[in-house]
Parts: structure tokens; C-alpha cells; sequence
């Protein structure tokens, strides 16, 4: 399909950037958040205007800023609470009047119960990012049925769901910004690291970088290292802590696990740490271990990978499109501890193949998963779903 040109000179005028106004159900910063600000900087901003909607307060203001961004920020509610919601849209579509927002991106799942509402009442056109799908809730099945222009799906589990479910949908796997992501690393080296949070500097790290939710397989990181012989001579550093939340009581499963198994010496948890810290602890990775039972794409994988960093991770939809198995890292079958332990053993006997594994990684998540061709292809849809431009 041909793409419309937003730079129309006809009668001698440009016209000015189309501005998107994104929708975003949380004030913090988690995986979706992560890729919506990566698309937002490489946006060409001499067509598209990004705004985001926060609609709980928090630090993504500042962030968004900095991306690039404009950030517009709502009180908290719950979504249980129906007459808040519909004030919250109703919040929306005053900033759309306000900002001249010609088009809504609504970011997540339940992002598309305000972005999508909020169309329908201002005609405004929505595109919606979808990260998974849901749990068949009777609130859920409500939000499915709320009309929008355009699915964008980040794996082909997703996009094979909303397209059962009827909608248009496009899959576009997220991407990487490689020169934000090396910067960040350059800005804690690896001795920073090992001063502040106390880890032997003179080991090999192992490195787990995730939300701590038992589904991203924290527990069997450990598992691994408490079995794999070779691991002893290595230090395991686990990033992240609970997300709006979730979970809250599994730091204390996970740390308590580490004292049962006797390696409570040889692991680190850090809680959640800057973006400047965790790029560094890629960076300074042996191998990063990412066990997530489920993962449509896996963010910390593909940027170890940017930074040459191979990665031990189970064959989930996403890190399976990530790696190429053997060439670029290794992918365990999901849950299989004991396997996870015998591929992390075998790397560790022969460190000599890890630096042109990370190498060949490295090549491939640049061609192929980059920020650049995530947001060509996010603003080819946003074309396609907005009406031509008149000069």
C-alpha cells in the first residue's frame, strides 16, 4: 500500500507533524512502557508528534520527556471503578481537543478500554499495541469488543489471537535503540557496579534481568546455579523487583530458596536499579540466563544480545525468534531445569566460543529487531489508518 505524504508541498505549505496522543495505563516503567518510549525516540519527528496519557501518576512523565515525548498525566483509579474510567476518558478526549491529537495509540491490553472509548466518542482513529492476550473475562471480552483501526501484535502468538478474535492486526516485533542502550552501559562500567552493590569483581557474572514474577523463571535461574559444577566459580546477579505489585512475596521465595540451596553467597539481588545500571550488568555479563516461562518477546534478551552478550534462556515465542539456537545463544525446553543446567555447565567449560557467540547475536538483533525498524514499520500503520492530508 502506498504511503501517504505528510509533507505535501502542493500549494507550497508543509503541514505540521500529525500528533499521537498514546495512551498508557501506568506512571512507572515496566517491558511495554520500555518500547513505547525506544518507538517514541526514533519516531521521525518531522511527521509525528508523540504524546503519552499517563493515567496514574509516576516517574514515566519524566521519561517521556526525555524520549522525546509530551506527557499529559491523570489521577489514579481502579478500572473497577466505572464512573472514574469513564471520567478518565472523558480527560482524554478534553487534552485530544486541547493538543489538536489526530490520532490515538493506546499501549497495552487495558490501555484499549480508554484509547478505544475515547476514539469512538472524539472519531478520532486508534491504533492499539497489543503485548499478550488476556484471560477470556467477562471484562476482558468487553474491552475485545470496543472497535479500533489497527491491532499492532509485538509476536505471532498475539497477532494470531486478536485475528481469531476479528480485528485487523499487524505483527511488528519491538526493537532496540543500539546507541541509547551502549551509552547507558558506557555510564556504569562494570567496577561502578561491583563497588556499589558488592559483588566480587573478579568472578564471572551471570546475569538475570527481569521483573521479579515467578513466571520469568528466577527460581530456576538459581536451580541452575546451585546444580551446575561449573557454576561455583561464578556470582549470579538477579535485577528487578516486584512490578506494580505482583507478587511482592517472591524476592523473599527467591532469596530464602538461595539460602536452602547453599549459594546464598554467590547471588546478588540488586532490586530494581537505573537503566544507565541495568545496561551495564548486560554489558558485563559472561552469559545472561533468562528463564521466563513465557515471554512474547523478551526485552533483556535481545539487548544482551546489542551489547555481545550471549544468552541462556527457555524456547519461548519470543527469545526463539530472537536466537538461533547454538549460533547466537541456547534455548532450553520450558521448565526444563535440568537441561537449563546442563547447557549453562557446557558453557561454562568452554568460554572460549562466547565472545563470536555474542558477536553473531549482536549482527543479528541490529538487522533485525532494531528501534529504527520498529517505528518505520509503527509509523507505515499509523499512515495507513489516518485520512490523507490536504496541502
Amino acid at each position: 500500500m502506498a504511503k501517504v505524504d505528510f509533507c505535501h508541498q502542493s500549494r507550497g505549505l508543509v503541514n505540521k507533524p500529525i500528533k499521537v496522543g498514546w495512551i498508557s495505563c501506568v506512571g512507572e516503567k515496566g517491558g511495554a512502557e520500555s518500547l513505547m518510549l525506544e518507538c517514541i525516540r526514533a519516531l521521525d519527528r518531522t511527521a509525528f508528534e508523540a504524546h503519552v496519557i499517563q493515567l496514574r501518576p509516576g516517574p514515566l512523565a519524566a521519561l517521556t520527556r526525555e524520549a522525546g515525548g509530551v506527557p499529559h498525566v491523570l489521577g489514579q483509579h481502579r478500572v473497577r471503578e466505572l464512573h472514574k474510567v469513564w471520567a478518565a476518558v472523558g480527560a482524554i478526549c478534553r487534552i485530544a481537543r486541547q493538543e489538536g491529537l489526530q490520532l490515538f495509540h493506546s499501549n497495552g491490553f487495558r490501555a484499549h478500554l480508554y484509547g478505544g472509548l475515547a476514539a469512538w466518542r472524539t472519531k478520532i482513529p486508534e491504533v492499539w499495541t497489543t503485548f499478550t492476550f488476556e484471560a477470556p473475562t467477562l471484562g476482558n471480552q468487553a474491552i475485545l469488543k470496543i472497535p479500533t483501526r489497527k491491532v499492532l501484535a509485538i509476536c505471532p502468538r498475539t497477532a494470531d489471537f486478536f485475528q481469531a478474535a476479528g480485528l485487523t492486526t499487524t505483527m511488528i516485533w519491538p526493537g532496540v535503540n543500539v546507541a541509547d542502550l551502549e551509552a547507558r552501559a558506557a555510564r556504569a562500567p562494570r567496577q561502578l557496579l561491583a563497588d556499589k552493590y558488592r559483588i566480587p569483581a573478579g568472578r564471572p557474572w551471570l546475569v538475570s534481568g527481569a521483573r521479579l514474577q515467578r513466571y520469568k523463571g528466577q527460581l530456576d535461574f538459581l536451580e541452575a546455579l546451585a546444580a551446575s559444577p561449573r557454576a561455583a566459580g561464578t556470582h549470579g546477579v538477579i535485577i528487578g523487583g516486584s512490578l506494580f505489585g505482583a507478587e511482592s512475596d517472591y524476592a523473599r521465595e527467591l532469596k530464602a530458596r538461595a539460602h536452602t540451596l547453599g549459594i546464598a553467597d554467590r547471588v546478588t539481588f540488586t532490586g530494581f536499579v537505573s537503566d544507565d545500571e541495568l545496561a551495564g550488568f548486560l554489558a558485563a555479563a559472561l552469559v545472561v540466563v533468562h528463564p521466563a516461562y513465557h515471554e512474547d518477546f523478551g526485552l533483556t534478551v535481545a539487548e544482551a544480545q546489542v551489547l555481545g552478550i550471549p544468552v541462556l534462556t527457555y524456547a519461548e515465542v519470543g527469545p526463539a525468534a530472537i536466537i538461533r539456537r547454538s549460533e547466537t545463544g541456547w534455548l532450553a525446553p520450558i521448565g526444563d531445569v535440568g537441561r537449563l543446567t546442563m547447557l549453562l555447565d557446557d558453557i561454562l567449560a568452554h568460554p572460549e566460543r562466547l565472545p563470536s557467540v555474542g558477536a553473531r547475536g549482536r549482527r543479528r538483533v541490529m538487522a533485525e529487531f532494531g528501534a529504527e525498524e520498529h517505528a518505520r514499520l509503527t509509523m507505515e500503520e499509523y499512515r495507513r489508518v489516518l485520512p490523507p492530508r490536504s496541502g
